[in-house]
């Protein structure tokens, strides 16, 4: 198409609009141009989910953040092969505020003090209140970007420290 636009007018410049070979070329190029756009946008979407993911969003926040579905998020984190990381529920916190732990069980931050079981919840609290310590609990989910470096998380029956 393009050879016979140019041997009947030397070049595709001085080709008049209303040639039929022109029409068919300039189709073909808006073609390659959505296919480029759909595809470097679909690229950046995934590159922006991986981005947020390795910041420790979970996947409601990356499917509201990129304006996504939730399924859309777990489909491309299945193609790569991975998995969000930890959210909790629980974060304990001294009386400045500071971040210290966090947890998705009371159980397991009262026995990392050691405290009685006989005892209620309560009392366990009004315990920890003593020692300066506070337990918050969050409206959703304390993510993996909501921890401070040097802070305890709670995860699969063992205590561990994000660096």
């Amino acid at each position: 198409m393009l050879g016979e636009v140019e041997r009947r007018y030397r070049t595709v410049l001085d080709a008049p609009d209303n040639d039929d070979n022109l029409k068919e070329l300039q189709k073909i190029g808006e073609k390659i141009i959505d296919l480029q756009t759909s595809d470097s946008a679909a690229v950046i979407r995934q590159k922006k989910i991986l981005m947020l993911l390795e910041k420790g969003y979970d996947v409601s926040q990356i499917s509201q953040r990129i304006g996504i579905t939730k399924r859309h998020v777990q489909r491309i984190l299945k193609e790569n092969n991975l998995t969000p990381k930890p959210n909790f529920v629980y974060k304990i916190t001294n009386k400045n505020g500071t971040a210290l732990m966090f947890s998705n069980t009371l159980r397991s931050i009262f026995n990392y003090f050691g405290l009685k079981s006989h005892s209620s919840n309560k009392q366990k609290v009004n315990e920890l209140r003593k020692k300066g310590l506070y337990i918050q609990t969050a409206k959703d989910k304390y993510c993996w970007h909501d921890i401070p470096n040097a802070a305890l998380y709670y995860l699969d029956s063992k205590w561990y420290m994000k660096f």
